[in-house]
């Protein structure tokens, strides 16, 4: 017996196999299984070797075929052969046989296989089993009982003889465990799993047999073969440990690591090599002429492999130094180590090896004429769109694209120029020659300000000069000498916004992302919180509890509303009536207050298209703000809140196109807003309250033009302001749902969870024992294949596999479900985020995810998200 991976290299072999080819079974692993016979035409050239073993495909799988074996001695001895797949992995079961001698003429064929089979099953390596389920009947060879440490009259041949030997996570995939779904008739079979030996230690098992399976759908009999494996999963699990391993250093790694295999014509670049020569991840070609490119232009002139033989003659393995060539041209000093494989002619056949950065290279100010880093960094940081780096004596070092496009110069052609020569400044109103850009930073203190009174001098007589906006500031050395000057300008025609409209961008661009920050970290500390809370509510009743578990939605609410200013996305919109909304609003944002309130909603006032959640924080900021800037007592507040249809023309409300809306409007008796305020009440974090966050009134501007609609503001000083919303008309009715029947929220199975959080991660372990399921956790991407993989290997995946879309340095969820997917297409995986919004719900359900469960979550919420998906 013979276990073979997909391209048909021996993994695996028992004694037998050795015993058969007159050597050692280990020295079969990792050979060509074809060429272990002999065929008409002899060849070790791989392409050869590959053609082999289609044909051996085509004439033995799944069918017996004659061959002739490779043996030491020469002699050709015929065998059959016949191929299987493999099941439980990727590859190919092979057995041997060779023919047996001619019976005795006094003996019968069967008497002789009788003998032939009670000698394999007393003495050879492959245990024989035969689990008679329908007549209670069971038979282990004495070969069985010996790969677990047992003499054949130690281990008594019963059913609970079987059960207590493999491992309690593993007997889900023993043979005797029916499938879901069972075809009457015979049922081969092959999968791995451990039973346990005598001494008290593991041993990893590979079983093949068929099952036979009643009319009724009932499994009657297991019949079936037992090898022990166990080496070779130890040796799978140290490869796995080796491959992460390299993959650590060679990949975001200092190891540059490479393999030219000049025999096979295969080539491999880790991601740190194309790093270390200036190049995208998979820029460099798969072949030789990738590491000739790397090769000084004097060395490389020989070839590849001259240039390899002839470092250190004599060793097969060496380490020393020397420079590469980067794709820019530049030398790049490294120590290079590398183990160097020859045939018998001296050829070069394979170099595996090395090369890490000297410290020589990491630093780029010694060289002259070279680019300071430090100069490299201002220049950068500076926030503009063309950018020159020039010495202290005006002789340009760098421009970058959109400089040499401004200049009107091909950007290899600037360096070495003058600034002077090539960017030429004069007025803009009376056309006489600017200041020199370079003395100017050099003479000044402080950096330059924005300049906008000069432009480009056209290189063309005749031309008009090019409008410019620049800056320039000089970089200057601990010791107080300029080490240069780095100069930022662009063209104000290319700019759709005013240097004002500008600041404020950015402003709101910072915005999103600290919203987005604060939105995920926020919800996974309430995700502590809540389930903990959850947990408490489940073992006693406590309206204290309530009263938590109430705020910590709250929380939760006030993060998706921070995440909607800084977003705008609109979510899931639905059709809902406009009363109702209004109505809702006041419930939360008036209570407790004195204020008389008029509503006035009249029959037939369409529906609106919005997201419900969104839409009410728009009206509840609107009035708590009314309800706020009311003056005090003896003041009679009062709020009228009304709405109606409204039928637009064009530029009737700006910004919005003619059509059906719905007009809402929210009016006070307040003091109003004073003139000079009103142009900023919408900006973020202006505020006139004195424990105002600033937030509202831009979150309402926010939502409501994301749905399609406008804001109005109409305000008087001691009268007070109304805030009129348009929302377009909903184009189809309101939906009436029907009431969905309670789920259970118990279950059984298995659950592989990831989350960097152990506080999470313990929380949510603590749920999920309350829910019946049994669980793993994992810390990272890394940790959950390793998981999942050990478990797909024995044939029990788990039924759901929950992770965190975020992991502080490791593999997150994203990455990590590709990686799943591609191990096992049926994976059920859910996303559990911090970030509550429906556009990344859509995305990820697109990318094949089954579920979205959003932090934080109480544990009722994590077993529906787990019924959901697993059934």
């Amino acid at each position: 017996m013979l276990v073979l991976d997909a391209t048909g290299r021996v993994t695996a072999a028992s004694a037998s196999a050795g015993t058969l080819w007159s050597r050692p079974a280990a020295e079969l692993i990792g050979q060509p299984f074809a060429a272990l016979f002999v065929f008409e035409i002899v060849s070790s050239d791989p392409e050869f070797l590959e053609a082999q073993w289609e044909g051996l495909l085509i004439t033995a799988l799944d069918q017996d075929t004659t061959l002739s074996l490779a043996t030491p001695e020469g002699a050709p001895r015929e065998a059959a052969v016949r191929l299987e797949k493999n099941v439980a992995a990727a590859g190919y079961l092979a057995s041997v046989q060779p023919p047996r001698p001619a019976a005795p003429a006094t003996s019968g064929a069967g008497d002789d296989r009788t003998a032939a089979f009670q000698l394999l099953a007393a003495q050879g390596a492959t245990g024989f089993f035969d689990l008679n389920l329908a007549a209670g009947a069971v038979h282990f060879s004495p070969a069985w009982k010996k790969i677990v440490g047992y003499a054949a009259a130690e281990l008594p041949d019963t059913l609970d003889t079987w059960r207590q030997l493999i491992h309690p996570d593993d007997s889900a995939a023993a043979p005797d465990k029916p499938g879901k779904k069972l075809t009457p008739g015979p049922r081969p079979f092959s999968v791995e799993f451990r039973m346990k030996h005598r001494r008290g230690h593991w041993v990893w098992i590979q079983c093949v047999g068929v099952q036979v399976v009643s009319a009724a759908g009932q499994l009657e009999r297991v019949v079936g073969l037992h090898l022990d494996v166990t080496e070779r999963k130890q040796l799978e699990e140290e490869s796995l440990a080796n491959d992460a391993r390299l993959q650590d250093l060679s990949g975001a790694g200092p190891l540059a690591a490479f393999e030219l295999d000049f025999a096979g014509k295969s080539f491999w670049y880790s991601p740190a090599f194309e790093t270390l020569l200036g190049h995208e991840e998979g820029e460099l070609p798969r072949d030789a002429s990738a590491f000739a490119a790397a090769l000084p232009p004097d060395e490389a002139s020989a070839g590849v492999e001259v240039w390899w033989l002839s470092r250190s003659p004599g060793q097969n393995e060496f380490v020393e130094a020397v420079k590469l060539r980067a794709k820019d041209g530049k030398p790049v000093p490294v120590l290079l180590g590398a183990h160097r494989s020859v045939t018998r002619k001296r050829d070069l056949s394979r170099v595996v090896g090395f090369a890490c950065a000297l410290p020589g290279n990491l630093t780029s100010g010694g060289a002259e004429g070279a680019l300071p880093a430090e100069l490299t960094n201002e220049a950068f940081a500076t926030l503009a769109e063309a950018v020159i780096v020039a010495d202290p004596r005006g002789k340009i070092l760098f421009a970058n694209a959109p400089a040499a496009r401004l200049l009107r110069h091909p950007a290899d052609q600037l360096p070495g120029q003058s600034v002077g020569d090539v960017f030429r400044l004069v007025n803009r109103q009376s056309g006489r020659p600017g200041d020199d850009p370079v003395d100017l930073a050099i003479s000044t203190d402080q950096p330059l300000k924005l300049i906008s009174s000069d432009a480009l001098a056209a290189p063309i007589e005749g031309e008009s000069p090019t409008p410019l906006v620049w800056t320039a500031r000089a970089s200057i050395a601990p010791d107080g000498k300029v080490r240069g000057v780095a100069i930022v300008f662009r063209n104000p025609d290319e700019m759709t916004l005013t240097p004002e409209e500008l600041v404020k961008a950015n402003r709101f661009e910072s915005l999103g992302l600290l919203a987005g920050g604060i939105a995920h970290d926020f919800n996974n500390l309430l995700t502590t919180i809540l389930g903990a809370v959850s947990i408490a509510r489940g073992n006693t009743e406590n309206p204290a509890l309530l009263d938590a578990e109430k705020a910590c939605d709250t929380a939760k609410g006030l993060t998706k509303q921070l995440l909607a200013f800084a977003k705008g996305g609109a979510g899931t919109q639905v059709a809902c009536p406009v009363k109702e909304i209004l109505q809702d609003s006041i419930k939360i944002a008036a209570a407790a207050s004195s204020a008389v309130i008029d509503l006035d909603v009249p029959d037939g006032v369409e529906p609106v298209m919005v997201d419900r959640a969104q839409i009410l924080q728009v009206f509840q900021n609107l009035i708590v703000n009314a309800l706020q800037a009311m003056p005090p007592p003896p003041h009679q507040p009062r709020l009228q809140i009304r709405a109606g249809n409204i039928a637009l023309t064009d530029d009737q409300v700006p910004s919005l196109p003619a059509g059906d809306y719905v007009e809402l409007e929210v009016r006070d008796n307040g003091s109003g807003i004073k003139p000079e305020h009103i142009d900023k009440i919408f900006d973020p974090f202006f505020t006139t309250k004195k424990h105002g966050t600033g937030l509202g009134l831009a979150t309402v501007l926010s939502i409501v033009r994301k749905h399609g609609g406008q804001l109005g503001l109409d305000t008087e000083i001691g009268k007070g302001t109304a805030f009129t919303v348009f929302l377009p008309k909903a184009a189809q009715p309101v939906e009436v749902k029907a009431r969905r029947a309670a789920s259970l929220r118990f279950g059984t199975g298995r659950v592989l969870f990831m989350d960097d959080d152990a506080k999470i991660s313990a929380l949510t372990a603590t749920m999920l024992t309350s829910l019946d399921y049994k669980f793993d956790l994992a810390k990272n991407g890394e940790e959950a294949i390793a998981f999942y993989r050990r478990y797909l290997n024995i044939g029990r995946p788990y039924d759901v596999v929950i992770m965190d879309l975020t992991v502080v340095g490791g593999m997150g969820g994203e990455e990590c479900f590709k990686l799943l997917k591609e191990m096992d297409p049926e994976v059920r995986a859910i996303v559990s985020t911090g970030y509550d919004n429906d556009d990344m719900n859509r995305k990820y359900m697109d990318m094949g995810w089954c579920g979205y469960l959003t932090k934080p979550y109480r544990a009722a919420d994590l077993g529906k998200a787990i019924k959901t998906v697993a059934g």
